[in-house]
């Protein structure tokens, strides 16, 4: 039996009330950072400190959709940097103002 919206009897993923939200479409970036904390950064964020990025943090590079990715909630490992193991999960709201 197909499931249906309780509000208005469309199927669901038909009516306004259970259509998935589109995706949100951003700029592309050649370089995102991913802090320890696994928020992703654009290289000239402010309030990070530069000296700690090279050791500590992962970046993804070649990847021009990654912020656009991890905006719309999907998890983007990293692919270099000094912490390659890390995985952005959200972006800082203060590059996300900017970008």
């Amino acid at each position: 039996m197909e499931s249906r919206c309780t509000r208005c009897d469309l199927l669901i993923g038909q009516c306004e009330h259970t259509r998935a939200a589109p995706p949100r479409r951003a700029r592309t970036y050649d370089l995102v950072l991913i802090s320890p904390a696994s928020v992703a950064h654009l290289p000239d964020c402010p309030h990070n400190t530069e000296s700690d990025i090279p050791r500590y943090w992962g970046e993804i590079s070649g990847d021009p959709r990654a912020w656009e990715r991890v905006g719309n909630g999907i998890p983007v490992p990293a692919n270099g940097g000094g912490n390659p193991a890390l995985v952005a999960k959200r972006r800082c709201s203060d590059c996300e103002a900017r970008s």
